[in-house]
């Protein structure tokens, strides 16, 4: 046989096994049920995420008031939240979901402070209680991550604390110094946080999708992550990124403190203010982001170019963190919270063939359904 036709049959092999296995997926309830799981997971993440980013552009141009997810954004996000998990306790029961291997309750992390805390005290006792802890878990991460690509927002994302008391977020591992907290205008700044936090959305579900399919068909965290197939497709995913970071951030560095320009009176006159809510609060005022007011001449002047950002990376296991001075050392940031959250998401979802980088809390007894 000439190599064209051995290569032929190995794919024809790989795509009857394929088939094969998805045809198993299709009869076995417990596969079936694990299918659901993660597709109907993955539809409640998307629509967290992309919920809470139009809101947050939309806040920082002025056309919101905040806080977000303003009330229609919750809203889509709960009806997406309770379809998912009717979805979920339509294909699962109990057993299937102990079969799969998750827990008897809701302790996937040792929490017992902010949001992680209450989803660990969640009851498992039905598909619907099962269904409401992995989703409380999923927001709880999804939050941590729009905090972290909207640094300028964070404290507001997960609703005034970023530790482990934050009664929206997984709690940010490294937020000191935090970075200014206020709306970015409509500025070029904006259409750099815009980008960063797009590219960071998308690389994190396109990191997520082809992992979750690898898994599905009986793959392991070791060997999806070693399949070349795969490998190829997180390169594009991560090449994505950059691009579209650079694109519009040009070479604007990351700073936890940016300029403004307080801006008064008629022509291009300001006063030099210590705060932007302080000029804001000034009659005849406004603040101009990305200027400073020149002392001697008393005009608005270009600023540095600096994107209000983190100055240490959030996701690390010391901190005060990595020391971030360049874009690229933002896009790296972008790079590895990315990931340590995907990381965190499958270890939920597979609990057998993808673990947790830390143990999980001890192990519970079998799950048991409430008594009629």
């Amino acid at each position: 046989m000439c190599r064209s036709q051995k290569l032929l049959a190995g794919a024809a092999a790989l795509i009857a096994l394929a088939v094969a296995m998805r045809a198993e997926a299709t009869s076995d309830p417990t596969a079936l049920c694990q299918k659901t799981i993660v597709q109907q997971l993955f539809k409640y993440e998307k629509t967290h995420l992309k919920s809470h980013i139009k809101c947050l552009d939309g806040e920082n141009k002025g056309v919101f008031a905040g806080p977000c997810p303003d009330a229609a954004a919750a809203a889509k996000i709960a009806l997406t939240d309770s379809k998912v998990r009717a979805r979920i306790a339509l294909k699962c029961t109990l057993p299937e979901i102990t079969t799969l291997g998750y827990r008897a309750d809701c302790a996937y992390e040792a929490a017992t402070a902010g949001r992680e805390g209450q989803c660990a005290a969640l009851p498992v006792t039905t598909p619907d209680e099962f269904a409401a802890c992995l989703t409380c878990w999923k927001g709880a991460e999804a939050s941590e991550l729009i905090a972290l690509l909207y640094a300028s927002h964070a404290s507001e994302v997960c609703g005034g604390s970023l530790d482990e008391g934050s009664p929206v977020c997984s709690d940010l591992d490294c937020t000191t110094p935090l970075p200014e907290q206020h709306d970015l205008g409509d500025t070029a700044e904006n259409d750099c946080q815009r980008a960063i936090s797009k590219a960071g959305v998308l690389y994190t579900l396109k990191r997520q999708k082809p992992l979750e399919k690898c898994l599905l068909i009986g793959g392991t965290k070791a060997s999806c992550l070693a399949d070349p197939v795969l490998q190829l497709k997180l390169a594009k995913a991560e090449t994505q990124k950059q691009t579209v970071i650079k694109n519009k951030c040009g070479n604007r560095a990351p700073s936890a403190t940016t300029t403004f320009c307080c801006k008064c009176g008629t022509g291009n006159q300001c006063m030099v203010i210590a705060d932007r809510a302080t000029c804001a609060g000034t009659a005849g005022c406004t603040v101009q982001e990305g200027k400073s007011c020149d002392g001697g001449t008393l005009k608005c002047v270009p600023g540095p170019h600096t994107i209000t950002w983190w100055d240490n990376c959030p996701e690390n296991d010391t901190c005060p963190g990595t020391t971030l001075t360049t874009l690229d050392d933002l896009i790296a940031c972008v790079d590895t919270s990315a990931d340590a959250i995907v990381d965190e998401l499958l270890a939920l979802q597979f609990p057998t063939s993808y673990p947790a980088a830390t143990a999980s809390p001890d192990a519970t007894p079998t799950v048991t359904p409430t008594p009629p």
